[in-house]
């Protein structure tokens, strides 16, 4: 019997020229917007580059330098204080919140609305209002402590050598992050299955053990998303401290973001100015790994 010929493999004639035009735009964005000023900074860390000048290689000079000087240990103990109590002062809070908003009642919208709102609104513009609310001179929060008697002179809430500046940093920063926490949280609540509640109830579970061995584990890529992303966004804080204090009183509150762009736009440091910057580039990438594995792997 004569065999047939077979026949001939087939080929994929699809010219990848489209694919290629469809991702050149988030391409060049990556390129333009990300690549290009992350790879200046890399070069400006490792150069002694003046403002207007691109410098030249020095090495891990600017980072040796660094580790020697206390204003730059003072900014990294205030940006970690800043940090680590902030977001937990937003993740109890925001638990808080979201449980009373997991129940329904009339207006529950509107409050809702209000709690995000501080999130979504301009942070400068929010944080002009907290400095006038914190002024030492007809400032909101001292004429009603004096009209009530609690205070006979206000509080230097933003000048005084003590913990009431950073307390004010920390006061508006969890004021303008806490909506973010609200919002995941809510919405793991809602996910959570009623029926492994009930099974818990009926296990014979009480309220703290329902919430610490079933609530709790399961909101823990809802919690780990909104950390991360509180991280991200609290590291980098910059209008809060410049409009608020400026770091001061005495780089009390100064914070290493703030500290970058005053070596860099007071000295015309650039090179010393990338090196602070990307002092902190380990712990976004840690936050960034945490996020990967506890929110994709779940």
């Amino acid at each position: 019997m004569r065999r047939l010929p077979s026949a001939p493999p087939l080929r994929n004639s699809r010219s990848p020229w489209p694919a290629v035009l469809l991702l050149s735009p988030a391409l060049l964005f990556v390129v333009v917007f990300i690549a290009f000023p992350l790879g200046s900074e890399v070069w400006f860390s490792l150069s002694n580059a003046q403002v207007g000048e691109i410098g030249s290689f020095v090495g891990l000079s600017n980072f040796v330098y660094l580790v020697q000087q206390s204003t730059y240990h003072d900014a990294l103990v205030n940006t970690f204080v800043y940090a680590v109590v902030g977001i937990g002062a937003k993740a109890i809070l925001g638990m808080a919140l979201a449980f009373a908003l997991a129940r329904q009642f009339r207006g529950r919208r509107v409050v809702y609305a209000l709690i995000f709102l501080p999130f979504i609104f301009p942070t400068v513009t929010g944080t002009m209002a907290w400095y006038y609310l914190f002024s030492n001179v007809h400032g909101a929060i001292n004429y009603a402590l004096m009209a009530w008697g609690l205070s006979r002179d206000g509080i230097d809430w933003l000048g005084s050598f003590g913990p009431l500046p950073m307390t004010s940093l920390i006061t508006v920063n969890v004021w303008h992050g806490v909506g973010l926490f609200v919002v995941l949280l809510l919405a793991g609540l809602r996910s959570i299955p009623p029926e492994v509640l009930d099974s818990a109830l009926v296990d014979g579970a009480r309220s703290w053990q329902r919430f610490v061995h079933v609530i709790l584990p399961l909101l823990r890529p809802a919690f780990a998303l909104a950390a991360v992303l509180s991280i991200m966004g609290t590291f980098g804080d910059f209008a809060i401290i410049h409009i608020l204090t400026n770091g001061g009183p005495a780089n009390h509150t100064q914070t290493i973001t703030h500290m970058a762009f005053q070596v860099a736009l007071r000295d015309g440091d650039l090179g010393t100015s990338a090196a602070i910057a990307f002092s902190l580039m380990p712990v976004y990438l840690i936050a960034v790994a945490y996020m990967l594995r506890t929110v994709v792997s779940e």
